[in-house]
């Protein structure tokens, strides 16, 4: 690993989480001599307890880190129940996080090794903190990536399992066959789970437009500006999926767009 962690949460920066998080993994790091670590912060302020939203998320922000980061995510509602604490790599980069979803974009990678945690030798960031049932981020997460990336092996952390402990995203339908708003950004344009090289997109690229709630919104449209104002329209967006967005204002505040909210893609 390359010394990097980076922390993905929906713990927001109100409260002492995240300098727990941090000072989980600062505690570790400063039982291996010489190594010098670095944190970043991808996010804090991911809707709470939404696991499709982070899971979007995560898969757009970790395909811009360099090869051997360590990425930590925590949005964790089911914190403390019988869903696993999973790490694993592929590609040459680690994540740490719940087997509820979050990580489940990986599972079709030909490299990938998954583990549960289940070595409390590599929890908590002194060795001997009792593990909070609520707190999986500070008492097992933090501290395993951690180890990690001071370079410790994923298989010494935890027990090998099958891509299946990574969960799967709740209510998610096979790739494909709907179109799921599934983040909304602060310009309030909507981004949507449709790819552009899903078997779906071409039928949206021939009948060139959806609807939502009834309402045709056509496209695509190559950029902002060269749209029309006070109209909305879908476009491809910088992650290469389908989004709505109009000219100069909030799509999802005109249209009452919100997450969750699944797309008609009209018959050819």
């Amino acid at each position: 690993m390359n010394g990097c962690l980076t922390l993905t949460t929906d713990f927001g920066l109100r409260d002492p989480w995240v300098a727990e998080v941090k000072g989980a993994v600062m505690s570790v790091w400063d039982r291996y001599p010489g190594f010098d670590g670095r944190i970043f912060d991808m996010g804090h302020e991911l809707p709470p307890g939404d696991v499709p939203a982070a899971g979007w998320f995560l898969r757009r922000a970790v395909s811009c880190w360099p090869t051997g980061t360590v990425h930590v995510v925590v949005v964790d509602p089911g914190v403390g129940t019988e869903r696993p604490a999973v790490a694993c790599t592929t590609g040459g980069s680690a994540f740490v996080g719940p087997g509820n979803g979050l990580l489940s974009f990986l599972a079709g990678r030909d490299d990938l090794e998954v583990v549960v945690l289940d070595k409390s030798l590599y929890m908590g960031s002194t060795g001997n903190r009792h593990v909070s049932c609520t707190f999986h981020g500070r008492d097992v997460f933090a501290p395993v990536a951690a180890h990690l990336a001071a370079g410790v092996p994923l298989r010494q952390v935890g027990t090998p399992v099958g891509p299946g402990a990574l969960g799967a995203i709740p209510g998610a339908a096979s790739p494909g066959e709907t179109v799921r708003i599934v983040w909304i950004d602060r310009f309030g344009n909507a981004v949507t789970d449709l790819s552009r090289d899903q078997g779906l997109a071409r039928r949206v690229e021939s009948v060139g437009r959806v609807l939502v709630g009834g309402r045709s919104i056509r496209g695509p449209e190559q950029a902002y500006g060269l749209a029309p104002p006070g109209v909305p329209f879908w476009y491809w967006g910088s992650g290469d999926t389908l989004e709505i967005a109009m000219r100069d204002r909030s799509a999802a505040k005109f249209l009452g767009l919100e997450v969750g909210l699944v797309l008609e893609v009209p018959e050819a």
